[in-house]
């Protein structure tokens, strides 16, 4: 797996770690950014992941909101439904952002840490 993104489990569940903490630099985002854009895409039409995304500590751009953007849609064009999704490190700005899209999005949570985010991640079902 890849500097960003790797598979974990928890109490028996298989989940995508996103690991967007720390990263300050919009050039290494959208790195970080194509290599969950690779394994999302790598996954079976029709197929729901379990994802938790940590971005504690990062920078937030239109760009990268963007880029973001892109790869969801790109995702659904090829029969990847949205799923489950836990983020945690979110304040301010990206906290807004995620309120907004969570009211259109039942499955996207937002956590107080990692552990409760893997928590709620392991309770729901994927198809």
């Amino acid at each position: 797996m890849g500097e960003y993104t790797k598979w974990i489990e928890h109490k028996g569940a298989k989940i995508l770690y996103v690991n967007y903490a720390g990263i300050q630099d919009e050039e290494e985002y959208m790195r970080a950014i194509d290599e969950f854009e690779a394994e999302i895409l790598s996954q079976p039409k029709g197929h729901q992941i379990r994802a938790l995304v940590d971005v504690a500590g990062s920078v937030l751009t239109p760009s990268i909101t963007e880029r973001n953007k892109a790869v969801e849609q790109k995702a659904r064009e090829l029969g990847i439904p949205d799923s489950p999704t836990a983020m945690v490190g979110l304040s301010g700005f990206k906290m807004a952002v995620v309120q907004a899209l969570a009211f259109f999005r039942p499955d996207l949570y937002i956590a107080d840490s990692v552990e409760s985010a893997k928590d709620w991640l392991v309770k729901q079902a994927v198809k």
